[in-house]
């Protein structure tokens, strides 16, 4: 038997430490681990955990010894890579693992070299598209704990496009040689007691004569005498025990032999626990993680992609170190929010900063653009769609009519000088369009000649046939104001309507919703449930004697928030009464209530076929769940889910106990929105950083909006064997305080592959972003920078080329089937190819003037990186303003 043996760490960033402490150490661990390789030439592989920011990390400190660092990985004797931060894959997002990935390439390949391993041993259960995503990046095999249960410790994982990569499933963990004696008979580990019952345990699993051990684990350096130890094993053992890397265990594997294939994403808490409530822990950071990474993604960088398309520079630098940010956050016990409070208070910061960065990206790049396009008189107004789909929407726009005198001087009339109570707004095809005064503020800005203060008012109106990925000016001028509508979207102050749906809201604050297209009637649409639960940060637990509390056939306040003839908003009030927390013994919850009130704003508007939710929770209990209530009215016996770069099927009915480390559970992830269907209609519920829901088979949607525990860990759970982490307290993971959820109902007809729900999806998720702009361009008025056809194609990211030539346009499949794909650009393409991951160029692709041409399998990742030719486009032929 050939017994190889693995030397590393497992490093978590913060956990039960906040990062600098844990930095200590690490740069503690990474002097001493660069000495001893100096020292020992037999000490010749050490792995890094797979993370370059343990390098990053290191090297701000130690910055002299970079030299050396560099030197050991280029020689092997350190792997790094190919994460950057190892993440949750469920929480990050699909794109958002991508750029994982090309970053902790990026750093890796400064380095030395970068280890093509698809090593992640610790992350709470793996997407179906994995296998995709890792092929994308040249890597064509993969290490992990959690979520199968596989016949051997060798399978073929396979994505739902047919990738597959060669996985090695750790059997016995990834710390089963930690503090490996010389003597074998001392051995401990678990249930093992001694060191041939852990070799005989894995040989039976084994598909070789190959044994991998893994000689660390959390946090531990590397054991000085392991060379030593090894030489005494394999005279005493008669087994070759030899110090090497994955690698090298995978040299010795009988590459010809047939293996078990296991398909889809790994969630079964077979031989380690999934702890599935990660997902609802301190959703305050999911939701800050949704708005940071949309902001980032869909707004800064193809907005400053498009302006670089007209000649402006493209933000590398600010680009990059956002990302960064974002992806220190997706380290998984952080975007977990399973660590000690300090942690997740210094994520909120980090995800301030992403936004800061993003936000100022997108508004200067937007500005860019403006002052390239076509004005006219008044308030030059620009409005960006940041989505794939033609559409009507609400949107808000902060203008200045006027300036207000600078400090000391006296007020100078200027163009900008509109009595907004008078002004008509126009669309570029010269419609008035009806639109709302709303709050107005004063902005001081500090200029050479003094201070000025700056009038902001923010007007809303609804934007009809936003061009995909496009924009159209608006302008106000003077005039006599537009006539609203005959018809009003409130018919009552409890209902409202438009060509899509009619809702209707009860006594109890519940709506009954009606698809004018189908006549389905959805019943108790939108109420709230709180139960106990006796968990940590891992894992939901009802206590023993669950006691449920519902606003059903509770008396709400109701009333009009909104009526402009466009849209309308009704305010819906509950005081909801719930225990205050559980019992001493927590067994049950405690006798005395406490009111958490609940305030819901449901807005629908003219020419969208969803129903919009945003409630204000204001959160005095502790120990429960708050989960929003959907009663579809429709059996089902799989619930659909989008998860990263997939369409993902789970069973409604609760899965069989099969782990003595943990329970089934019928809660799982969701990225933006959930699909219930059957009886040829469907309801898609979306969602802004909500990522848990549960679906029963009769199709009653809950969608958890908080669940608040004070533990980050205990022992005396029923529902998992054991401690998942330090039995530390975690006040602040009781989430007090107020919070806002968004989400939002849309009913369909037909299936989901014809009503395409990621569209509307982007939709609520991505609103228009607005802006005065100073227009003296040439640019049309309306136009899209690029539209995607089929509508089954899933735009991903839209961004700059690694290497600096050209934009990379990334999208999937959403559906099973191939399907002839294109981009029409708005100006003419000069080369175009279909690129791996890492940005390779694979193949050229067809191309006609502005479009390009592309093949993609069923639920197929793609990468296109498309060379514009030079020069303004709004002179080089037609604009794409319509086209399909």
């Amino acid at each position: 038997m050939k017994v190889v043996v693995v030397p590393h760490t497992h490093w978590d960033r913060e956990w039960y430490l906040p990062f600098e402490r844990f930095r200590y150490h690490l740069v503690r661990l990474l002097d001493e681990t660069l000495e001893l390789l100096k020292k020992d030439c037999r000490f010749r592989h050490f792995l890094l955990d797979g993370q370059a920011v343990i390098a990053e990390d290191y090297l701000e400190i130690r910055p002299e010894r970079e030299g050396e660092l560099r030197e050991a990985i280029a020689q092997g004797r350190l792997a790094t890579g190919p994460w950057y931060t190892m993440p949750d894959e469920f929480l990050a997002g699909g794109e958002a693992l991508i750029r994982n990935l090309l970053e902790g390439h990026r750093v890796g390949q400064r380095l030395g070299g970068v280890m093509k391993i698809g090593y992640l041993p610790d992350p709470f259960g793996h997407v179906a598209q994995m296998p995709q995503i890792l092929r994308g990046f040249g890597i064509e095999a993969a290490f992990l704990t959690r979520g199968v249960a596989p016949s051997k410790t060798e399978f073929w994982w396979e994505a739902p496009d047919g990738s597959k990569v060669l996985t090695h499933w750790f059997a016995a963990s990834y710390c089963n040689a930690r503090n490996l004696p010389p003597s074998p008979e001392e051995f401990e580990f678990g249930p093992f007691r001694g060191l041939d019952s852990l070799l005989e345990f894995l040989a039976g699993l084994a598909t070789s004569d190959a044994i991998l051990l893994m000689a660390g684990c959390d946090h531990m350096g590397p054991q000085e005498d392991l060379p030593s130890v090894l030489e005494a094993l394999s005279q005493k053992l008669g087994h070759t025990f030899a110090l090497g890397s994955l690698e090298d265990y995978l040299r010795l594997l009988d590459k010809g032999q047939e293996l078990e294939v296991i398909k889809g994403e790994l969630r079964t808490p077979f031989f380690a626990p999934l702890l599935p409530g990660v997902l609802s822990s301190r959703i305050y950071l999911k939701q800050m993680n949704h708005r940071a990474f949309t902001l980032l993604n869909f707004y800064a960088e193809p907005l400053a992609s498009f302006a670089t398309s007209t000649g402006e520079p493209y933000p590398t630098g600010f680009l990059r170190h956002a990302w960064k940010l974002l992806l220190k956050n997706h380290f998984h016990d952080s975007i977990c929010g399973t660590s000690v409070d300090e942690v997740h208070r210094e994520m909120v910061v980090r995800f301030a900063q992403v936004e800061q960065v993003a936000q100022e990206l997108a508004s200067d790049s937007l500005q860019k653009i403006g002052q390239k396009v076509e004005g006219g008189e008044g308030v030059n107004i620009l409005v960006f769609n940041p989505a794939s789909s033609q559409r009507t929407d609400l949107v808000e726009a902060w203008v200045e009519p006027r300036l207000s005198p600078p400090q000391g001087r006296a007020q100078e009339p200027g163009p900008e000088d509109l009595d907004l109570d008078r002004c008509i707004l126009l669309s570029p095809e010269g419609k008035a369009v009806p639109f709302r005064v709303g709050e107005r503020t004063l902005e001081s800005r500090d200029i050479l000649a003094g201070v000025k203060h700056v009038e902001k008012v923010k007007i809303s109106f609804l934007a009809e046939d936003l061009p995909p990925w496009g924009y159209k000016l608006y302008r106000l001028i003077p005039g006599a104001p537009t006539p609203p509508p005959a018809k009003s979207i409130l018919l009552d102050p409890r209902t409202m309507e438009n060509e899509f749906l009619r809702v209707e809201v009860k006594e109890d604050g519940t709506l009954t919703v009606i698809d004018k297209e189908s006549g389905a009637v959805y019943e108790n649409i939108g109420y709230f449930e709180d139960s106990g639960d006796a968990g940590d940060e891992y894992n939901y637990e009802p206590p023993e004697e669950q006691e449920i509390f519902t606003t059903l056939n509770q008396k709400a306040e109701i009333e009009v928030a909104e009526d402009f003839h466009d849209w309308a908003t009704i305010r819906i009030r509950h005081r909801f009464l719930i225990p205050q927390s559980l019992t001493l013994d927590r067994n049950r919850r405690s006798g005395r209530k406490v009111s958490c009130p609940l305030t819901v704003l449901v807005t629908l508007k003219r020419g969208v076929k969803r129903v919009e939710f945003r409630t204000i929770a204001e959160n005095r209990a502790r120990d429960h769940r708050l989960r929003a209530v959907f009663p579809t009215g429709i059996p089902c016996r799989e619930s659909i889910a989008e998860s990263a770069f997939a369409l993902v099927s789970r069973p409604t009915a609760l899965p069989e106990a099969i782990s003595p480390f943990e329970l089934p559970v019928s809660t799982y992830p969701q990225e933006r929105f959930l699909l219930v269907q059957g009886d040829g209609r469907g309801v898609a519920i979306l969602n802004k950083g909500l990522p848990e829901y549960e679906v029963t088979s009769e199709g009653i949607v809950f969608l958890t909006l908080l669940r608040c525990v004070g533990w980050l860990s205990r022992d005396d759970l029923r529902s998992r064997l054991g401690h998942a982490g330090p039995p530390y307290e975690v006040p602040e993971a009781q989430c007090l305080g107020v919070h806002v959820f968004e989400y939002a109902f849309v009913p369909y007809s037909g299936s989901w592959h014809e009503t395409s729900p990621w569209l509307e999806a982007e939709a609520f998720t991505r609103p228009p972003l607005a802006a005065r702009v100073q227009a003296s361009g040439g640019l049309p008025p309306s136009t899209s920078f690029l539209r995607v056809s089929p509508p089954q194609l899933v735009v991903s990211a839209v961004k700059a080329a690694e290497d600096g030539e050209g934009i990379v346009v990334r999208l999937w499949n959403a559906s099973r089937e191939e399907v002839l794909g294109s981009i029409l650009f708005w100006n003419e393409i000069e080369q175009a190819w279909e690129t791996n991951l890492l940005e390779d160029p694979l193949t050229a692709l067809e191309v006609e003037g502005k479009r390009v041409y592309f093949r993609a399998k069923g639920c197929e990742i793609k990468t296109l990186k498309i060379l514009n030719r030079k020069g303004n486009p709004a002179t080089s032929g037609t604009q794409n303003s319509g086209e399909s």
